[in-house]
């Protein structure tokens, strides 16, 4: 049985740190860190000090169990006093998106992502990406884009396009008329959509990423 105390315990600075940073990385992805997640954000050598200090914020009365618990990321079932997930949604994963060239358009539903409300807008999808066709704006392999459908498209936004039948995440361009794929990637070249059917399935609007 997990001890929790009546009356909340003075934290040390440490851990009054980490549990801001759950707070915040709460309200930006709508669900608490993994124990990795907070390993990298303040440089800890391992997970064993990331499991003490939570270990001491639940026995001070600071961070109890939510539904979100599992055993592969356990930290995932923790959530600070006061705090509930109202506000989140749930959206649904379907697929991989290629960051690279494109790939045959295939919509599997893979699971959901959870994010904050304030992030997102209208009916949503993720992909998972594959590739790095996009790296030099920070989207990974393994990353998961929020991607917005039936959104008003404009120059530089980053979309989801069905281009001859394949799916393919890039920067939507327009030059003199003519439509480009642009990938965020200096060794790669902007894809002409001239000649070709193009269908933009949305655009993306937010960005999870696992470690």
């Amino acid at each position: 049985m997990v001890y929790r105390s009546t009356k909340k315990q003075q934290l040390t600075e440490s851990q009054s740190s980490v549990l801001e940073f759950i707070k915040s990385f709460i309200r930006s992805q709508g669900l608490a860190p993994s124990y990795r997640e907070i390993q990298s954000h303040f440089g800890y050598k391992g997970v064993g000090t990331v499991q003490d200090h939570l270990r001491a914020l639940i026995e001070k009365g600071y961070l109890e169990k939510s539904e979100l618990n599992t055993k592969k990321r356990a930290a995932r079932g923790l959530m600070p006093r006061g705090m509930s997930l109202a506000g989140v949604r749930k959206i649904p994963v379907y697929g991989e998106i290629a960051a690279g060239g494109p790939r045959g358009a295939e919509q599997l539903e893979l699971g959901e992502v959870v994010i904050s409300e304030e992030l997102v807008r209208g009916e949503c999808f993720a992909l998972r990406v594959v590739g790095d066709s996009m790296i030099d704006v920070g989207i990974y392999e393994g990353d998961h884009v929020i991607v917005e459908q039936k959104s008003q498209i404009k120059e530089g936004d980053i979309v989801v396009a069905l281009l001859d039948g394949e799916t393919t995440l890039k920067k939507y361009s327009v030059k003199q008329g003519e439509v480009f794929l642009v990938p965020e990637n200096r060794m790669m070249k902007p894809i002409s959509t001239r000649g070709k059917k193009l269908e933009i399935q949305g655009r993306v609007v937010s960005l999870q990423r696992k470690l």
